[in-house]
């Protein structure tokens, strides 16, 4: 049976807006780059259901978002008030320098061509870019790795390198990129990294379906690793595992947001 690729948003659009709600350090961290920018108005791309457009307007942005998904977008549009463009984010039905800035969480991976979509925001942004993203260093540090050994096939592939993706901001045209370090701190966002803290969310098919990291795994795969880490979490074995991957989470943190001008 073929392993699924990405998520069906238009199957999983409500569970995924219940479940991925702002992440305080993140959008404090996009908050601050976009307001380092200057930006006023801002294009976020790969928007989903809106949780971070909303919070992005709380602070006082003119918010315009952008998603493929068009249930995620009837989702978005009901509850935040700015403008809503069904379309992908590779290739921005906008004229060039009509944005200040450009914004996203968790959609770089998501890209089939990383390079020809930095440009496109290059191109659409008068002064530059915040992103979240997890970089490779960030998913080398998740337990996941020893129940889930295929992650690394499915899901390292997708992800850059910090140093690559700051490299191919360059490439894109930017001049000046910075990074900031993100812990998550695992109180509401159920993203993919959220069981770091929380390992019993991984038996939780309705979490295992939104996110893309588990819908690449084969259910073989997933049916074996949840196995053994029911038997390590029963018998303590869990924490020793778990604590193999302290010290690189506690240096690589779980995402990086760039701020790019």
């Amino acid at each position: 049976m073929p392993v699924p690729t990405s998520i069906n948003y238009g199957q999983v659009a409500t569970t995924y807006d219940n479940t991925r709600c702002v992440e305080p350090g993140v959008a404090a961290a996009l908050v601050e780059g976009l307001r380092a920018l200057g930006a006023r108005s801002v294009l976020e791309i790969g928007a989903g259901t809106g949780n971070y457009t909303a919070a992005l307007t709380a602070a006082g942005f003119s918010m315009t978002a952008i998603d493929r998904s068009p249930a995620m977008v009837e989702i978005g549009a009901q509850k935040t008030a700015g403008r809503w463009i069904l379309s992908d984010a590779s290739a921005l039905p906008l004229r060039a320098r009509s944005v200040d800035a450009i914004a996203g969480v968790n959609v770089l991976h998501h890209l089939p061509a990383l390079h020809a979509a930095l440009a496109e925001f290059k191109r659409v942004a008068r002064a530059g870019a915040a992103l979240q993203a997890v970089v490779r260093e960030n998913l080398k540090t998740l337990w996941y790795r020893h129940y889930f050994p295929e992650i690394d096939d499915a899901l390292l592939p997708l992800h850059p390198t910090l140093g690559g993706l700051i490299t191919a901001m360059f490439q894109a045209g930017f001049r000046r990129v910075a990074a900031a370090k993100i812990f998550y701190s695992g109180r509401s966002d159920l993203t993919f990294e959220a069981a770091r803290t929380r390992p019993h969310l991984l038996f939780d098919p309705r979490f295992r379906a939104s996110t893309s990291g588990f819908r690449r795994l084969d259910s073989a795969v997933i049916a074996r690793g949840l196995t053994e880490l029911e038997r390590d979490l029963e018998s303590g074995a869990f924490a020793r595992i778990a604590a193999l991957f302290d010290a690189a989470h506690a240096d690589a943190a779980d995402c990086v947001v760039i701020t790019a001008h």
